[in-house]
């Protein structure tokens, strides 16, 4: 019969066929033999039943273990340098070494321009500009000085570069004051968007028309774009008040005040300047001419026009 011999996994193995016995040793010693092996069979499957496989989850966890561990130290190295001052002390050393190697090329502030530049004084706009004599062009900020150079009163916008090796070039539009605004005792100077340019040095601008109200200065582009129209009436308006925000008052050299309409504003302006012309109105003894009524003109008479016409009225 051929004998059957277990495998380590507990499954039957294939037949063996059987040995024939040396004629050394007899047929003892080939018994001897058969039953080691059988021995160290059974302690090596036992063995490998003992050695458990590692877990499915551990191979990742090592590999991430390996990539998270470094790149927190690195990060936590990073932190401490710069809350220690060591990062912004290099970065400073850095920027004085880049300054003396700009400095030894010549590319340094030597020349500022400026033009379009007519009542900003040149101390503000050096003071803007932020830039001394000597110091870095490279490391100079075009957009940043644009920015402080449109901050100030007069400058209605601003451009700012660099043109090496060493000149900073600026070019300003300054705002222009069209009327003088009045609110609440205070006044202004302000240009066509109602911008407010400065309330200082006030009295080089006193041929300028003033406007009254909160509302005024929104307004006062399209009032004076208007009296235009009629230039030799505008020059003698001093004054306009914005009438809750709708309508406006002139008020001439004279003393007249004139009462403009709401809707219609431009033909009752053209009406008074036919009226003027034809009969000089606005010389008459009168305290307002109201044309806030269409085809209707209503006069408020003077003291002495107001005591002629009753007079006159009594005599009839």
């Amino acid at each position: 019969m051929p004998s059957l011999t277990v495998s380590p996994d507990d499954r039957i193995g294939a037949p063996v066929r059987p040995r024939r016995s040396r004629k050394r040793g007899g047929a003892a010693g080939g018994g001897q033999r058969t039953a080691a092996r059988g021995r160290g069979a059974g302690r090596k499957a036992r063995a490998q039943r003992r050695r458990r496989p590692a877990p499915r989850w551990a191979r990742p966890t090592l590999i991430t273990a390996a990539i998270v561990l470094p790149v927190a130290a690195v990060v936590g190295v990073a932190y401490w340098s710069w809350q220690s001052g060591q990062v912004a002390r290099a970065l400073a050393l850095g920027a004085e070494a880049i300054d003396r190697g700009v400095a030894g090329l010549g590319l340094t502030v030597a020349e500022v321009t400026v033009a379009g530049r007519q009542r900003t004084s040149a101390a503000d706009v050096l003071a803007a500009l932020g830039v001394a004599r000597g110091a870095s062009i490279l490391a100079f900020d075009p957009e940043a000085a644009r920015e402080r150079l449109e901050a100030l009163a007069w400058v209605r916008s601003a451009s700012v570069s660099r043109r090496l090796p060493d000149t900073i070039s600026v070019r300003l539009v300054e705002r222009r004051p069209i009327a003088r605004w009045q609110n609440k005792g205070r006044t202004a100077l302000i240009d066509r968007d109602g911008v407010t340019i400065t309330r200082r040095g006030l009295e080089a601008y006193r041929h300028l028309l003033k406007v009254v109200g909160p509302e005024a200065p929104r307004e006062a582009a399209r009032l004076i774009d208007m009296l235009r129209s009629e230039p030799d009436l505008a020059k003698r308006v001093t004054a306009a008040t914005l009438v809750r925000g709708r309508r406006w008052d002139l008020r001439f050299a004279g003393g007249v005040e004139v009462r403009l309409p709401e809707e219609g504003a431009e033909a009752a302006w053209r009406l008074l300047a036919r009226l003027e012309a034809e009969h000089r109105i606005l010389s008459r003894d009168l305290i307002a001419i109201d044309l806030r009524v269409p085809e209707r003109l209503m006069l408020r008479l003077g003291p002495d026009a107001a005591a002629a016409r009753r007079a006159r009225g009594k005599s009839t």
